[in-house]
Protein backbone atom coordinates (compact mmCIF):
# COMPACT_ATOMS: atom_id res chain seq x y z
CA UNK A 1 0.00 0.00 0.00
CA UNK A 2 1.58 3.50 -1.11
CA UNK A 3 1.14 6.47 0.69
CA UNK A 4 -1.33 8.11 -1.24
CA UNK A 5 -3.75 4.92 0.05
CA UNK A 6 -2.37 5.14 3.01
CA UNK A 7 -3.15 8.85 3.20
CA UNK A 8 -6.67 8.36 2.05
CA UNK A 9 -7.36 5.89 4.67
CA UNK A 10 -6.46 8.72 7.66
CA UNK A 11 -8.32 10.74 5.86
CA UNK A 12 -11.67 8.81 6.17
CA UNK A 13 -10.53 8.19 9.72
CA UNK A 14 -9.62 11.65 10.98
CA UNK A 15 -13.08 13.29 9.09
CA UNK A 16 -14.94 10.00 10.76
CA UNK A 17 -13.46 11.50 13.95
CA UNK A 18 -13.71 14.96 13.59
CA UNK A 19 -17.23 14.93 12.32
CA UNK A 20 -18.33 13.14 15.27
CA UNK A 21 -16.40 15.99 17.62
CA UNK A 22 -18.05 18.66 16.04
CA UNK A 23 -21.55 17.09 16.03
CA UNK A 24 -21.21 16.53 19.40
CA UNK A 25 -20.36 20.25 20.27
CA UNK A 26 -22.93 21.70 18.68
CA UNK A 27 -25.53 19.03 20.25
CA UNK A 28 -24.01 20.32 23.55
CA UNK A 29 -24.23 23.65 23.11
CA UNK A 30 -27.96 23.64 20.53
CA UNK A 31 -29.51 21.43 23.10
CA UNK A 32 -28.15 20.52 26.31
CA UNK A 33 -25.96 23.81 27.55
CA UNK A 34 -29.16 25.90 26.95
CA UNK A 35 -31.22 23.14 29.68
CA UNK A 36 -28.18 23.64 32.01
CA UNK A 37 -28.06 27.01 31.90
CA UNK A 38 -31.84 27.23 32.59
CA UNK A 39 -31.41 24.83 35.40
CA UNK A 40 -28.54 26.56 36.90
CA UNK A 41 -30.30 29.63 36.63
CA UNK A 42 -33.50 28.67 38.28
CA UNK A 43 -31.23 27.45 41.51
CA UNK A 44 -29.79 30.75 41.58
CA UNK A 45 -32.90 32.71 41.21
CA UNK A 46 -34.81 30.61 43.76
CA UNK A 47 -32.05 31.52 46.20
CA UNK A 48 -31.94 27.60 46.89
CA UNK A 49 -28.43 25.83 48.19
CA UNK A 50 -26.47 23.66 45.71
CA UNK A 51 -26.19 20.20 46.99
CA UNK A 52 -22.61 18.74 46.39
CA UNK A 53 -24.50 16.93 43.44
CA UNK A 54 -25.50 19.76 42.13
CA UNK A 55 -22.09 21.88 42.30
CA UNK A 56 -20.05 18.59 40.91
CA UNK A 57 -22.69 18.78 38.05
CA UNK A 58 -22.39 22.01 37.07
CA UNK A 59 -18.55 21.93 37.22
CA UNK A 60 -18.85 19.09 34.63
CA UNK A 61 -20.98 20.67 32.64
CA UNK A 62 -18.37 23.68 32.43
CA UNK A 63 -15.92 21.35 31.99
CA UNK A 64 -17.66 19.50 28.70
CA UNK A 65 -18.92 23.37 28.06
CA UNK A 66 -15.11 24.54 27.63
CA UNK A 67 -14.15 21.52 26.33
CA UNK A 68 -16.80 21.64 23.38
CA UNK A 69 -16.04 25.36 22.88
CA UNK A 70 -12.36 24.17 22.52
CA UNK A 71 -13.29 22.30 19.71
CA UNK A 72 -15.69 24.40 17.85
CA UNK A 73 -12.36 26.57 17.69
CA UNK A 74 -10.37 24.62 16.54
CA UNK A 75 -12.58 23.71 14.08
CA UNK A 76 -12.78 27.12 12.58
CA UNK A 77 -9.26 27.47 12.82
CA UNK A 78 -8.17 23.56 11.28
CA UNK A 79 -5.71 22.57 8.74
CA UNK A 80 -6.43 19.36 8.34
CA UNK A 81 -2.71 17.32 7.67
CA UNK A 82 -4.50 14.84 5.29
CA UNK A 83 -4.85 17.70 3.33
CA UNK A 84 -1.91 19.03 3.74
CA UNK A 85 -0.28 15.67 2.51
CA UNK A 86 -2.06 15.81 0.12
CA UNK A 87 -1.33 19.12 -1.52
CA UNK A 88 2.59 18.30 -1.17
CA UNK A 89 1.68 15.24 -2.85
CA UNK A 90 0.35 16.96 -5.87
CA UNK A 91 3.40 19.10 -6.23
CA UNK A 92 5.80 15.99 -5.75
CA UNK A 93 3.81 14.27 -8.52
CA UNK A 94 4.09 17.75 -10.63
CA UNK A 95 7.73 18.10 -9.79
CA UNK A 96 8.68 14.85 -10.99
CA UNK A 97 6.46 14.52 -13.91
CA UNK A 98 7.39 18.10 -14.90
CA UNK A 99 10.03 20.33 -13.37
CA UNK A 100 13.08 17.40 -12.52
CA UNK A 101 12.23 15.97 -16.06
CA UNK A 102 12.97 19.68 -17.77
CA UNK A 103 15.51 20.53 -15.10
CA UNK A 104 17.62 17.37 -16.09
CA UNK A 105 16.73 17.72 -19.47
CA UNK A 106 18.19 21.66 -19.53
CA UNK A 107 21.28 20.23 -17.35
CA UNK A 108 22.23 17.59 -19.88
CA UNK A 109 22.35 20.35 -23.07
CA UNK A 110 23.99 22.98 -20.88
CA UNK A 111 26.71 20.11 -20.37
CA UNK A 112 26.68 19.39 -24.36
CA UNK A 113 26.59 22.99 -25.00
CA UNK A 114 29.77 23.52 -23.00
CA UNK A 115 31.37 20.76 -24.75
CA UNK A 116 30.86 21.47 -28.16
CA UNK A 117 32.08 25.62 -27.70
CA UNK A 118 34.85 23.96 -25.82
CA UNK A 119 35.57 21.82 -28.67
CA UNK A 120 34.93 24.60 -30.99
CA UNK A 121 37.69 26.54 -29.42
CA UNK A 122 40.31 24.01 -29.66
CA UNK A 123 39.54 23.88 -33.86
CA UNK A 124 39.49 27.32 -33.58
CA UNK A 125 42.98 28.15 -32.22
CA UNK A 126 44.41 24.73 -33.96
CA UNK A 127 43.06 27.08 -37.20
CA UNK A 128 44.18 30.34 -36.43
CA UNK A 129 47.69 29.18 -35.32
CA UNK A 130 47.51 27.42 -39.13
CA UNK A 131 46.52 30.39 -40.92
CA UNK A 132 50.01 31.93 -39.06
CA UNK A 133 52.10 29.41 -40.74
CA UNK A 134 50.97 29.96 -44.37
CA UNK A 135 52.98 30.63 -47.19
CA UNK A 136 52.70 34.24 -48.51
CA UNK A 137 52.57 32.45 -51.84
CA UNK A 138 49.46 30.47 -51.46
CA UNK A 139 46.98 30.71 -54.45
CA UNK A 140 43.84 32.37 -53.67
CA UNK A 141 41.64 28.94 -55.13
CA UNK A 142 43.99 27.68 -52.52
CA UNK A 143 43.10 29.50 -49.62
CA UNK A 144 39.30 29.54 -50.24
CA UNK A 145 40.06 26.00 -50.50
CA UNK A 146 41.18 25.68 -46.56
CA UNK A 147 38.71 28.62 -45.44
CA UNK A 148 36.07 26.23 -46.40
CA UNK A 149 38.20 23.41 -44.38
CA UNK A 150 38.55 25.57 -41.04
CA UNK A 151 34.56 26.03 -41.19
CA UNK A 152 34.14 22.79 -41.55
CA UNK A 153 36.08 21.54 -38.89
CA UNK A 154 34.69 24.62 -36.49
CA UNK A 155 30.99 23.94 -36.94
CA UNK A 156 31.03 19.80 -37.62
CA UNK A 157 30.93 19.61 -33.76
CA UNK A 158 27.53 21.74 -33.48
CA UNK A 159 26.52 19.15 -36.47
CA UNK A 160 27.52 16.32 -34.82
CA UNK A 161 25.47 17.02 -31.60
CA UNK A 162 22.76 18.60 -33.04
CA UNK A 163 19.98 16.31 -31.37
CA UNK A 164 21.54 16.82 -27.74
CA UNK A 165 21.63 20.63 -28.81
CA UNK A 166 18.55 21.51 -30.09
CA UNK A 167 16.21 18.11 -29.34
CA UNK A 168 15.78 17.46 -33.00
CA UNK A 169 13.09 14.63 -33.41
CA UNK A 170 13.55 11.65 -35.71
CA UNK A 171 11.57 13.52 -38.26
CA UNK A 172 12.71 17.01 -37.78
CA UNK A 173 14.51 18.53 -40.88
CA UNK A 174 17.67 20.80 -39.76
CA UNK A 175 19.56 23.04 -41.40
CA UNK A 176 22.50 25.00 -40.26
CA UNK A 177 23.75 27.91 -42.73
CA UNK A 178 25.97 30.76 -42.63
CA UNK A 179 25.62 33.60 -44.49
CA UNK A 180 28.43 36.52 -45.32
CA UNK A 181 27.45 40.03 -47.06
CA UNK A 182 28.58 40.17 -50.01
CA UNK A 183 30.22 43.95 -51.18
CA UNK A 184 29.60 43.52 -54.73
CA UNK A 185 26.23 42.10 -54.80
CA UNK A 186 25.39 43.73 -51.70
CA UNK A 187 23.60 40.21 -51.02
CA UNK A 188 23.93 37.81 -48.15
CA UNK A 189 25.60 34.90 -49.71
CA UNK A 190 25.74 31.26 -48.14
CA UNK A 191 29.12 30.39 -47.37
CA UNK A 192 28.83 27.06 -45.04
CA UNK A 193 26.02 24.97 -45.33
CA UNK A 194 24.62 21.75 -43.59
CA UNK A 195 21.26 20.03 -43.88
CA UNK A 196 19.25 16.92 -43.67
CA UNK A 197 19.17 14.82 -46.65
CA UNK A 198 15.86 15.13 -47.18
CA UNK A 199 15.66 18.59 -47.07
CA UNK A 200 16.22 20.01 -50.95
CA UNK A 201 18.00 23.34 -50.90
CA UNK A 202 17.91 26.38 -53.12
CA UNK A 203 20.73 28.47 -51.66
CA UNK A 204 18.88 31.34 -52.14
CA UNK A 205 20.49 34.63 -51.56
CA UNK A 206 18.91 37.25 -49.10
CA UNK A 207 19.04 41.42 -49.16
CA UNK A 208 19.25 43.19 -45.98
CA UNK A 209 15.68 43.19 -44.95
CA UNK A 210 13.87 40.26 -46.10
CA UNK A 211 13.45 37.02 -44.38
CA UNK A 212 14.40 36.32 -41.07
CA UNK A 213 18.07 36.07 -42.45
CA UNK A 214 17.94 39.73 -43.70
CA UNK A 215 15.87 41.25 -40.70
CA UNK A 216 18.59 39.96 -37.96
CA UNK A 217 21.29 41.16 -40.57
CA UNK A 218 19.89 45.22 -40.87
CA UNK A 219 19.11 45.25 -37.21
CA UNK A 220 22.06 43.83 -35.79
CA UNK A 221 20.42 41.92 -33.24
CA UNK A 222 19.46 38.31 -33.11
CA UNK A 223 15.88 36.59 -34.09
CA UNK A 224 13.94 33.70 -32.73
CA UNK A 225 10.75 32.51 -34.32
CA UNK A 226 8.96 29.58 -32.95
CA UNK A 227 6.57 29.17 -36.18
CA UNK A 228 7.65 31.31 -39.16
CA UNK A 229 3.75 31.15 -40.79
CA UNK A 230 2.39 32.68 -37.47
CA UNK A 231 5.27 35.91 -37.14
CA UNK A 232 3.78 39.29 -37.46
CA UNK A 233 7.31 40.40 -38.36
CA UNK A 234 7.76 38.30 -41.18
CA UNK A 235 5.49 38.50 -44.18
CA UNK A 236 4.33 35.54 -45.90
CA UNK A 237 5.62 37.67 -49.27
CA UNK A 238 9.48 36.37 -47.69
CA UNK A 239 8.95 32.47 -48.36
CA UNK A 240 9.52 31.13 -51.32
CA UNK A 241 7.29 27.88 -52.32
CA UNK A 242 7.64 25.43 -49.94
CA UNK A 243 9.99 27.48 -47.45
CA UNK A 244 7.11 27.63 -44.93
CA UNK A 245 6.90 23.68 -44.55
CA UNK A 246 11.03 23.25 -44.46
CA UNK A 247 11.72 26.06 -42.18
CA UNK A 248 8.45 26.84 -39.91
CA UNK A 249 11.12 27.28 -36.66
CA UNK A 250 14.49 29.32 -36.98
CA UNK A 251 17.39 31.39 -34.59
CA UNK A 252 19.18 33.99 -36.77
CA UNK A 253 22.47 35.23 -35.15
CA UNK A 254 24.17 38.49 -36.95
CA UNK A 255 28.34 38.08 -36.88
CA UNK A 256 29.43 41.45 -35.28
CA UNK A 257 32.12 43.25 -36.57
CA UNK A 258 33.69 43.63 -33.74
CA UNK A 259 37.45 44.17 -35.21
CA UNK A 260 35.97 46.89 -37.77
CA UNK A 261 37.42 44.84 -41.08
CA UNK A 262 34.40 46.73 -42.96
CA UNK A 263 33.40 49.94 -41.10
CA UNK A 264 32.24 48.02 -38.16
CA UNK A 265 28.49 49.80 -38.32
CA UNK A 266 26.84 46.28 -40.06
CA UNK A 267 27.43 42.28 -39.00
CA UNK A 268 29.75 40.50 -41.38
CA UNK A 269 27.09 38.42 -42.00
CA UNK A 270 24.26 35.94 -40.07
CA UNK A 271 24.34 32.62 -38.43
CA UNK A 272 21.38 30.52 -39.09
CA UNK A 273 19.33 27.52 -37.34
CA UNK A 274 16.44 26.39 -38.68
CA UNK A 275 13.71 22.70 -38.13
CA UNK A 276 10.63 22.42 -40.27
CA UNK A 277 8.91 21.63 -36.74
CA UNK A 278 7.41 24.36 -34.64
CA UNK A 279 8.93 25.74 -31.53
CA UNK A 280 12.22 23.52 -31.99
CA UNK A 281 14.25 26.29 -30.33
CA UNK A 282 14.07 28.08 -27.21
CA UNK A 283 15.47 31.56 -26.30
CA UNK A 284 16.08 30.57 -22.78
CA UNK A 285 17.86 27.44 -23.64
CA UNK A 286 19.64 28.48 -27.38
CA UNK A 287 20.52 31.82 -26.49
CA UNK A 288 24.20 32.18 -24.92
CA UNK A 289 25.27 29.27 -27.16
CA UNK A 290 24.18 30.80 -30.28
CA UNK A 291 25.53 34.05 -29.37
CA UNK A 292 29.41 32.20 -28.66
CA UNK A 293 29.16 30.11 -31.78
CA UNK A 294 28.97 33.69 -33.51
CA UNK A 295 31.20 35.20 -31.62
CA UNK A 296 33.76 32.10 -32.51
CA UNK A 297 32.74 32.73 -35.91
CA UNK A 298 33.76 36.07 -35.93
CA UNK A 299 37.27 35.66 -34.78
CA UNK A 300 38.08 32.93 -37.18
CA UNK A 301 36.39 35.55 -40.04
CA UNK A 302 39.12 38.17 -39.21
CA UNK A 303 41.77 36.13 -39.15
CA UNK A 304 40.76 34.59 -42.60
CA UNK A 305 40.38 38.34 -43.98
CA UNK A 306 43.43 39.63 -42.19
CA UNK A 307 45.94 36.89 -43.83
CA UNK A 308 44.04 37.77 -47.36
CA UNK A 309 44.76 41.08 -46.69
CA UNK A 310 48.64 40.44 -45.28
CA UNK A 311 48.84 38.61 -48.30
CA UNK A 312 48.36 41.22 -50.86
CA UNK A 313 51.25 42.82 -52.88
Amino acid sequence: MNLAELNQQNKKAETTVFNTAVFSANAWMTLLAPLVIGVLASKLYAREDFSGVEISFFFMALSIHISFASIIFVASNRKSTSLAFDEIHNENKIFKAEVIPRAKMLYEVSRTQQAVIYLMTLELDAVCDEIKLRSAELTLPERIKRWESGLDRILSHLVDHRTQLFGYSPDALYNFALYLFDDESGELVINWRSHDNRLKVSNRRWKPGFGHVGLAFIQGEAKICMDITRSSEISNAALAGSDDRKYRSFISVPIKDAYKLMDGERPLGVLVFTSNETAQFSWERDKLFTLTMAKILSLYIERHITSLMEAKP
